[in-house]
């Protein structure tokens, strides 16, 4: 047997024990038709069987449908890099036309993997790919349909991707398979404004405008989830024909006893000095949301008793409340109490109003973190760095405790995936000049030596011009207004215009300024929904005049509302977050997580993107 012979003869063998009958007949748990090609386990026999066949090949002038083979065998083997460079070593233009479906799938949900959403709606949008999908089977326009979802999620367009997984679920036989689907749809639609689902709502063609309505009705009722039951039966009586009508998501399954529901809650504020200002604007903001629950139902409110720790221990408030009848206690806005909670035996659930973020090896009962903390908005630059490709970051932080938690919490996870921190620049509130203070980080001081030097030793008539350095891909400024308004210029100034500037929700306050703000144009930063118009269905209250750290409190005191009326008293199977005024909010384990909007300053005005 020559060796072409038996490089083909390997290849069908392992082709067919690999893939043969593995068409996807089922949805995941995320609503996903699952992978044809492709397994993330590595089977370490199998790479290296690969490997035999790729080496034979290179010994013999292999075919292309030969090098097809090995590419899905190492991609079916879990080693999703060999597959790709395998896999770019195929000429397309030589493939029968079921093997070329082999190959631009095998592309696709290789892009999927790098997150490349356009490299893979390249490859499906082929013409000849888009020619071969009218002669597909049921199974394989399933996978098409489910990828198409995908990659419109990945790149921002909610909506489409949600259109998509109606088709889907449209083809599908299974109730469990469709629920599947249908939870995917609930997620995506959680995370949308509350106008973007209003005009969802009245435009769209029926099937998602069914949608958008029932999520609009939900959103409305996030304050008081005992009415859901109620909202999705009168929804089901106007929409008798919706596909969510018969197979509704497993979100509605859930046991509305098993939400914490109480009648008397505590806080514990220190109410003087220093602290007042901050305590009494968080429980404004606390209040508005009670008030806009009383507005909207008769039903008896929770009672609420502030126990001002400027006077008392946060221990000695704790007991109290708990002698007093609270059935929940919310406190800790100052790190200390906050730690000293933290280590307290908590009889009652509690939310605790500062976050720490240091691996917990065991659960502790009762507590609930939740606070303001910048580490999941700088986890979330992070990761939407990484998708654009960057490598290296230039850091500007304030010299405060919180820019410096931030800037450390950025650069494990960067460092952790391989990224690079090139420096790092820590500034104080009295520095009036950023250009002398950035000159080093960038190297601008350096290439001006340079220049005077060749000016000195070789032509006083040289000309020469200053440049930065060349190994940063993008800044991350950290900082309120004020101060990112002097830093932005100076870097413009300094030769960095080109690089992409990310920042924290504490760049914007939350009120249009275009002549003061335009100097953070093309800043892209997390911005808490509360500062972007039409996200929120009740618009905050909270003094514009207040320091962008006061509103964020502000912000602070609604969410703590809108959370305690959805904790869980025992684990939810199904997560959807809510639509909080900070972020998009969701539980894990003991900490309330926070994930941010985005939005970029263009000539001034904050304009919201579409960014996963």
């Amino acid at each position: 047997m020559s060796k072409s012979l038996l490089i083909k003869f390997f290849s069908i063998c392992c082709i067919v024990a690999c893939i043969g009958g593995c068409a996807p007949t089922a949805t995941d748990s995320g609503g996903r038709v699952p992978e044809i090609y492709i397994s993330t386990a590595e089977d370490v026999n199998a790479v290296a069987e690969a490997e035999a066949l790729l080496t034979l090949s290179q010994e013999e002038v292999a075919t292309s449908e030969e090098l097809l083979d090995i590419a899905i065998l190492f991609a079916k083997s879990g080693n999703l890099e060999r597959s790709f460079t395998t896999l770019s070593l195929v000429v397309s233009e030589t493939l029968s036309n079921s093997r070329f479906i082999d190959y631009s799938m095998l592309n696709i949900e290789l892009a999927l993997q790098r997150q490349e959403a356009a490299e893979a709606s390249g490859y499906l949008d082929d013409p000849r790919f888009m020619q071969l999908q009218q002669s597909f089977d049921g199974r394989y326009l399933q996978r098409i349909l489910s990828i198409r979802s995908d990659i419109s999620e990945l790149l921002g367009n909610s909506f489409d991707s949600i259109h998509y997984s109606i088709q889907l679920a449209s083809m599908l036989d299974s109730s469990s398979d469709i629920i599947n689907v249908h939870d995917k749809i609930w997620g995506q639609l959680a995370e949308q404004p509350y106008q973007e689902l209003i005009s969802c709502s009245k435009n769209k063609t029926p099937p998602l405008a069914g949608w958008c309505d029932l999520s609009v009705s939900v959103r409305d009722y996030q304050k008081n989830p005992k009415a859901i039951p109620l909202i999705l039966a009168n929804w089901r009586a106007s929409h008798p024909n919706h596909p969510a009508e018969k197979n509704p998501p497993a979100w509605f399954q859930r046991d509305a006893n098993n939400i914490l529901q109480v009648s008397k809650i505590a806080l514990l504020l220190p109410m003087q000095d220093q602290y007042e200002a901050p305590s009494k604007t968080f429980l404004d903001g606390f209040l508005q949301a009670y008030f806009d629950l009383l507005a909207q139902d008769n039903m008896a409110p929770p009672q609420i008793r502030v126990h001002d720790t400027s006077t008392l221990s946060i221990e000695r408030a704790y007991q109290n409340a708990i002698i007093e009848g609270a059935e929940l206690i919310i406190g800790g806005i100052r790190q200390s109490e906050a730690a000293t909670l933290r280590e307290m035996t908590l009889t009652l659930p509690t939310i605790v109003l500062h976050q720490r973020f240091t691996d917990i090896s065991t659960k502790k009962d009762n507590l609930i973190q939740f606070g303001n903390s910048k580490h999941h908005e700088m986890l979330q630059i992070a990761n939407h760095a990484l998708n654009q490709g960057h490598k290296s970051a230039l850091l500007i932080s304030p010299d405060k405790n919180w820019g410096q938690e931030s800037v450390e919490a950025f650069s494990q996870y960067w460092l952790a995936r391989k990224g690079r921190v090139a420096e790092t620049v820590y500034y104080s509130e009295a520095i009036q000049d950023f250009t002398e203070e950035l000159k080093p980080a960038l190297h601008v001081d350096l290439s001006e030596s340079r220049g005077l030097n060749i000016r000195r030793f070789i032509n006083s008539q040289v000309l020469f011009s200053s440049r930065r350095r060349q190994d940063i891909d993008f800044v991350v400024i950290l900082g309120y207004p004020v101060k990112a308004r002097q830093i932005k210029p100076s870097l413009d100034f300094l030769y960095a215009s080109d690089l992409p500037v990310y920042s924290t929700s504490n760049i914007y306050q939350g009120k249009k300024q275009a002549d003061l703000d335009r100097d953070l144009s093309n800043i892209t930063f997390t911005a808490m929904p509360w500062t972007l118009p039409g996200h929120l269905n009740n618009p905050m209250h909270s003094d514009e005049d207040m320091h962008t750290a006061y509103r964020q409190l502000y912000a602070l005191g609604y969410d703590t509302f809108l959370v305690h009326r959805n904790l869980p008293i025992n684990e939810l199977t199904v997560k959807v977050p809510l639509f909080g005024a900070t972020g998009l909010l969701s539980i894990d384990k003991e900490t309330i997580q926070r994930k941010a909007k985005w939005a970029k300053f263009n000539n001034g005005v904050a304009k919201p993107l579409n960014i996963k």
